[in-house]
C-alpha cells in the first residue's frame, strides 16, 4: 500500500460544521480560497493502521483553515517514506501500529526530522506509554476517546511548541511532575512519583 497523498485542492475540504462531515461540498470560490490558504496551513502527516481513523481525522482536520493533512501512512515504513519526500509540521502517530509502536515511530521520525512536532493518539491511558512517548520526542498525547475539538486543540498546542496532555490524563500524575513536563523536563527523574 502506498502512502496516500491528500491534495489541498480536493473538493471535500471545506469549512463546515464538524457535525456535517457527511455533507461536505464546495463551490469554485471555496476551492480557490482553500488553494490560497493552503500555502499557510500547517502540514500534517497521519500515521495509523486503521483506514477509517486516518480518513476520519483527515476529513475533520481539513475543515480547519490553518491545518491540512497532506499524507497518510498505515505503517512506519510508509511514514518514513513520506517524511523523506515532503516537509511536515506535525505527525499524528497511533500508539499501537502493526509490527511496531508509536514510540519507536516517533524516535525514527525525530531522528530524520528533528524539527517535526509529534502528537501521539492512543487508546491507552497508561502512564508508562505517556512517559515513553514524551521521552521519545512526542510533545503531545491524547486518547482516541477525546472529542474531536480537543484533538484540534492538542494539534494547535503542539504546533505552538507547547507540551499537551489532556486533562483526564494529567490527573494520573502529581502536580510537580506535570509542572516539570510542561517546562520541558522529560528525563527519568521527572517520572519518579
Amino acid at each position: 500500500m502506498e502512502v496516500r497523498k491528500i491534495y489541498q485542492n480536493r473538493g471535500d475540504i471545506g469549512h463546515t460544521n464538524p457535525h456535517d462531515i457527511g455533507k461536505l461540498g464546495t463551490s469554485m470560490n471555496d476551492t480557490k480560497e482553500r488553494q490560497g490558504a493552503s500555502q499557510t496551513r500547517k502540514k500534517i502527516l497521519i500515521i495509523d493502521d486503521h483506514p477509517v481513523v486516518r480518513q476520519g481525522l483527515t476529513q475533520f482536520i481539513n475543515q480547519h483553515a490553518d491545518l491540512v493533512v497532506c499524507a497518510e501512512a498505515a505503517n512506519a515504513k510508509q511514514a518514513l517514506k513520506a517524511v523523506d519526500k515532503q516537509h511536515f509540521d506535525l505527525a499524528i502517530v497511533d500508539m499501537l501500529l502493526k509490527n511496531t509502536t508509536g514510540i519507536q515511530v516517533t524516535k525514527n521520525l525525530k531522528s530524520r526530522c528533528p524539527g517535526l512536532h509529534v502528537l501521539i493518539l492512543s487508546m491507552s491511558k497508561e502512564p508508562y506509554y505517556i512517559k515513553e512517548s514524551f521521552q521519545a520526542g512526542a510533545r503531545g498525547y491524547v486518547t482516541k476517546e477525546e472529542v474531536a475539538e480537543e484533538i484540534i486543540n492538542a494539534i494547535r498546542q503542539v504546533l505552538d511548541g507547547k507540551i499537551y496532555l489532556s486533562a483526564h490524563l494529567a490527573k494520573k500524575f502529581p502536580r510537580k511532575t506535570l509542572e516539570r513536563i510542561k517546562a520541558g523536563y522529560l528525563d527519568d527523574s521527572v517520572w519518579q512519583y
